[in-house]
């Protein structure tokens, strides 16, 4: 059997229309691109020179939409973009750091995380920004089993919190604007419940325990 060896290989349908290319790059990268009818590249396969590898997926415009990658760092990853271009959803993963999916508005801006790990330190968490990139909200497990609820005001200003310790006991937590305590309650790990209130120069004005 023969072996034919070239640098690129050229697929034509029957209007001699190239709609394959198998090839390599001056940096010694190699390529399969598949293209539509009209010539467009919809579908791009690399292996750089290093071992990293990714596929990118195009629309009809030509416009590349969907990346997938494995790099030759351990990391990994699934890139969404939209038809301007714009990066909306991105999942992944990398040796040493969280495991998880974001999302980001038309703007650029973040607006969603998913992550888990790494462990121990880190369990899992969802977050939420709003449309100006401040944190408003996170909801998270901790290694230890603890949870907890977290929201923020439009300057980043804790407000509530609302938690549940590993040994069990729940609290919820009220600030002012100024970050400061204005109500707390929470159930003590005998099973006695506490309710706390702060006057606006955070000194104490009641207590009481049942």
């Amino acid at each position: 059997m023969e072996t034919v060896r070239a640098t690129a290989f050229e697929v034509v349908d029957e209007e001699g229309r190239v709609r394959a290319r198998l090839g390599t790059a001056p940096d010694g990268a190699l390529s399969l691109d598949l293209a539509d009818e009209q010539g467009l590249v919809r579908a791009t396969l690399t292996v750089e020179p290093n071992g990293s590898s990714a596929l990118k997926l195009a629309d009809g415009a030509g416009t590349f939409r969907v990346a997938v990658g494995s790099w030759l760092d351990g990391s990994s990853g699934l890139d969404v973009f939209d038809e301007a271009r714009n990066h909306r959803v991105s999942v992944g993963h990398a040796p040493g750091r969280p495991a998880g999916a974001m999302v980001w508005d038309a703007a650029g801006h973040l607006r969603a995380a998913l992550a888990q790990g790494p462990e121990p330190e880190r369990e899992a968490s969802v977050e939420f920004w709003d449309r100006d990139g401040s944190y408003r909200a996170g909801l998270g497990v901790w290694p230890d089993g603890a949870t907890g609820i977290e929201l923020l005001d439009g300057d980043g200003t804790l407000r509530t919190r609302v938690g549940q310790r590993a040994e069990g006991p729940a609290t919820l937590e009220l600030y002012g604007d100024d970050g400061a305590y204005k109500a707390a309650m929470g159930e003590y790990p005998d099973g006695a419940g506490r309710l706390n209130l702060w006057d606006a120069d955070g000194r104490p004005i009641s207590g009481r325990v049942a």
